[in-house]
């Protein structure tokens, strides 16, 4: 017999006492007396009764206690807890709900933060996030799934294709929900920017019934376009070298093939020098470039006299601006100092200097001019030659781009000096532009750092509108 049996049993036998001692109350020397046994009937119901409502009081609180406990922890009330002590069996089930409850909230606070790890992964993830439940409906995107494809506000629960738009977005989906391997491709998206996105889809599970669909997207806009250029360059490299290497060839092999005049020897010895120093200009170039693009060679600024420079470089071409009936001079006397790597400058002015020549005519002029501009030196290379088509400005510093590419080759352009302007001025801090019109010629102008130290000089002639 248990606690609870037993004050049971105490509890009904005080009640049959009392209604043992009523009903002898009700009677009369033996003879029943039936007014008082009316009387301990209803005392003893009425005994019995509240008997019972303390019974079931007892045992129903406890549970009543156990329902608010069940109700404050479906709210997520972390302290919810039972507190009374029976000193009876009872108490045994209040410790295996509380046990219970402790579990509970200890699985619940580390699936919290589970959670809130996966949460803070999928926003510092660079792709693109997107995961479908077995209907095709949206069930998380990540902040780069939202900015890779414009998607904002709420998106949970909505169909996929309600919220994306694009067919190859679908058709990548489609093909992950119906096979059983993995599915990947490029996808162009076109928008306000044309971008190409990598994306990657599967199922899941892999067998049994699908639950849903997984898709991760990366923007490989640039690394695409890396891969042209580099094609592109391979291409252009092994033409380049191709070109001047068949004349060599063919003209070497004319010279072993039999005798011939000394005229004939001398024209032929002429084209495979012309072509050797082709591509050893080439080859310089493309190291050049090669070494500028790695960022080998640190800069090594120092104060450096722009004019001066500029006037030497003029110096010594005299010889081919003669030979080609080409004025050339630096118009700017005097001009603060820049703070520069010489080499680098040097550089960047004899390569514009040799092109404006290239691609001039007989008469044509060539002027370098040097203006302060606050902390900057600008610097501008200014020729009345053959000029450059307006399509062709966006793409004049790209490698082996040519606008006229006969006259190029017929010249010796490597079609690479411009590109290695372009790298050298940015590597000094500066920008390049430029600025042509077809049949009147073309200015290239870029800044360089100017030397703080170098009190501030006025140009002797006023600045070029």
């Amino acid at each position: 017999m248990n606690r609870i049996q037993f004050k049971l049993f105490v509890r009904l036998a005080a009640c049959l006492a009392v209604a043992l001692v009523l009903g002898l109350a009700a009677t009369r020397n033996g003879e029943l007396v039936p007014a008082r046994a009316a009387i301990a009937l209803v005392v003893v119901a009425a005994l019995a009764n509240l008997l019972s409502r303390a019974f079931a009081r007892m045992m129903v609180e406890p549970l009543e206690d156990v329902a608010e406990v069940a109700r404050r922890i479906g709210r997520g009330d972390a302290e919810a807890r039972l507190l009374f002590h029976l000193h009876d069996e009872r108490d045994t089930v209040v410790g295996a709900v509380n046990r219970m409850v402790d579990s509970m909230q200890a699985e619940l606070e580390q699936t919290r933060r589970n959670v809130q790890q996966l949460e803070a992964v999928m926003a510092e993830m660079i792709e693109g996030v997107l995961v479908l439940d077995s209907n095709d409906r949206i069930v998380l995107v990540n902040t780069s799934f939202r900015e890779l494809f414009d998607v904002w506000g709420e998106v949970q629960g909505r169909p996929v294709v309600e919220v994306i738009r694009l067919p190859a977005v679908s058709e990548l989906l489609s093909q992950a929900r119906d096979g059983s391997e993995p599915v990947f491709e490029d996808l162009d998206i076109r928008g306000h920017v044309t971008r190409t996105v990598w994306g990657r889809a599967a199922r899941f599970p892999r067998a049994g019934a699908r639950a849903g669909t997984l898709a991760v997207f990366h923007d490989v806009t640039e690394i695409r376009r890396v891969d042209r250029v580099r094609r592109d360059f391979i291409a252009n490299a092994s033409h380049e070298l191709r070109t001047p290497l068949t004349s060599i060839q063919g003209y070497a092999e004319s010279l072993a093939s039999g005798p011939m005049t000394p005229a004939e020897v001398e024209a032929h010895v002429a084209v495979i020098q012309r072509n050797v120093h082709r591509m050893r200009d080439l080859i310089d170039d493309l190291m050049d470039l090669s070494r500028i693009e790695s960022g080998g060679g640190a800069p090594d600024p120092s104060r450096v006299d722009v004019v001066k420079l500029a006037q030497t470089l003029v110096s010594d071409a005299r010889t081919r601006l003669a030979h080609a009936k080409i004025e050339a001079r630096v118009r700017t006397p005097v001009a603060p100092t820049a703070w520069v790597d010489r080499k680098a400058l040097e550089q960047v002015l004899e390569n514009l200097l040799t092109n404006a020549i290239r691609y001039s005519d007989e008469g044509a002029n060539i002027t370098i001019d040097v203006e302060p501009r606050g902390e900057v030196l600008e610097i501008s290379v200014a020729d009345t030659g053959i000029g450059i088509p307006e399509e062709a400005l966006d793409r004049i510093f790209e490698r082996f781009y040519r606008v006229d590419a006969s006259r190029s080759r017929a010249i010796g352009s490597t079609g690479l000096g411009l590109s290695i302007v372009r790298h050298l001025v940015q590597a000094m801090g500066g920008t390049i532009r430029v600025e042509s019109r077809v049949g009147q010629g073309s200015r290239f102008t870029f800044t360089v750092p100017r030397d703080r130290d170098d009190s501030e000089t006025t140009s002797a002639t006023p600045p070029l509108s």
